[in-house]
């Protein structure tokens, strides 16, 4: 009985042991993680600057426009657009459309305007076969499409009588050797494929200009930015360089209506060095013979030297019927010929003129009304 009980006992013991070491496994409990929500948060709307009847005004900007005559840049819905009514002579009168913008140092501008055919033969040499020689192409038969603006800087009734104050018969100047304004000009063959504008001091020295008295900014006698395409063979004024023609027509590169500083420098332009007077054959360097059909450019263009003569970067592009140009200049230069937009709570005054060349545009130009110009807070 002794044996039988101490045999349960032990097996039971055992027992006990086999469940304590096999005992049910606890399962642990899961890490709880907690993942923050992510709050996107829209960017702070840049306030609507509102339009100014009878005003352009420029809009604050972190962002600028870039200068190619494109008018897609995100900054130029930031700005107010001002309509412009242009007076034209020969024409109907048009719009020209304008925004602004600045930055914390530098004052940009778009301009839009109607113009029904694109002008890109300024000076373009063409074969005159009635008398063999090369000619330029008259100001009837091809020309530039431009404009300009008057920016008053010292003339006392600018706002009232504008840059027509200075008209004095088919010279422009002022009336006194203190009345000064800046005179910005583009042109879509002198400076469009550079990149640029012309800047003029407009002062009271009627021999200043064959025009009047428009000085030229400070740096032009370095490098104006465009050369005469021109040079004497035989006796006979003729152009210098050419590009020539390859393939089903087309030139080597660039574009047939100018002739680049960097094309002759690269030797894709090449130098005309023979005029037959009896023909008015032209041969380049090559031995090849210039076409007769052809036009060759007016001009040499290259970069225009400084510092204050090419201050003023402006591209513009045509396309169905409207030229889109951008132009941009430091608000403070430092040149006593520019103007200075330094104090931005002034109102200042512009007007100017626009050249389409359109099929019945009357001489001179068409005028672009005196109209305030005002910087929104920033």
């Amino acid at each position: 009985m002794k044996t039988k009980l101490f045999v349960i006992v032990s097996v039971l013991l055992t027992l006990s042991f086999l469940l304590s070491a096999c005992g049910t496994a606890v399962t642990p409990t899961p890490e709880t993680i907690t993942v923050k929500e992510t709050v996107v948060v829209p960017p702070t709307p840049v306030p609507a600057v509102s339009a100014q009847e009878g005003k352009l005004v420029s809009a604050p900007v972190t962002e600028a426009p870039v200068v190619d005559g494109n008018a897609n840049d995100a900054a130029w819905g930031l700005a107010p657009e001002s309509i412009i009514k242009v007076t034209a002579v020969g024409i109907p009168g048009y719009e020209l459309k304008m925004r602004s913008v600045y930055t914390n140092d530098t004052v940009y501008f778009l301009l839009q305007y109607p113009d029904s055919n694109m002008e890109a033969s300024r000076a373009a040499w063409v074969y005159d076969p009635k008398t063999k020689t090369w000619d330029h192409l008259s100001d009837d038969f091809g020309d530039e499409d431009e404009f300009g603006l008057w920016w008053n800087m010292t003339i006392p009734d600018f706002a009232t009588t504008g840059c027509a104050g200075a008209c004095h018969g088919d010279k422009m100047y002022t009336n006194a050797p203190d009345q000064t304004a800046d005179m910005w000009t583009w042109q879509s063959v002198r400076v469009n494929p550079m990149g640029w504008g012309r800047d003029f001091l407009v002062n009271n020295d009627a021999t200043a200009d064959d025009a009047g008295g428009f000085v030229k900014d400070e740096g032009v006698a370095t490098n104006k930015g465009y050369g005469n395409n021109d040079q004497d063979l035989n006796g006979v004024t003729v152009p210098a360089y050419w590009k020539p023609f390859s393939g089903a027509g087309g030139i080597s590169t660039g574009d047939p209506r100018y002739l680049l500083q960097s094309e002759i420098d690269a030797g894709i332009a090449k130098k005309i060095v023979k005029f037959n007077k009896a023909t008015g054959e032209l041969t380049d360097e090559t031995g090849a013979i210039v076409p007769s059909w052809v036009q060759i450019p007016g001009y040499i263009l290259s970069q225009p030297s400084g510092p204050s003569w090419n201050d003023i970067a402006a591209k513009g592009a045509w396309n169905n019927g409207v030229w889109t140009v951008e132009m941009s200049r430091k608000l403070d230069t430092g040149h006593k010929d520019d103007i200075q937009f330094t104090d931005l709570t002034a109102t200042y005054y512009f007007d100017g003129y626009i050249k389409t060349r359109q099929t019945g545009a009357g001489d001179p130009h068409d005028m672009i009304p005196t109209t305030p110009f005002v910087f929104a807070p920033g």
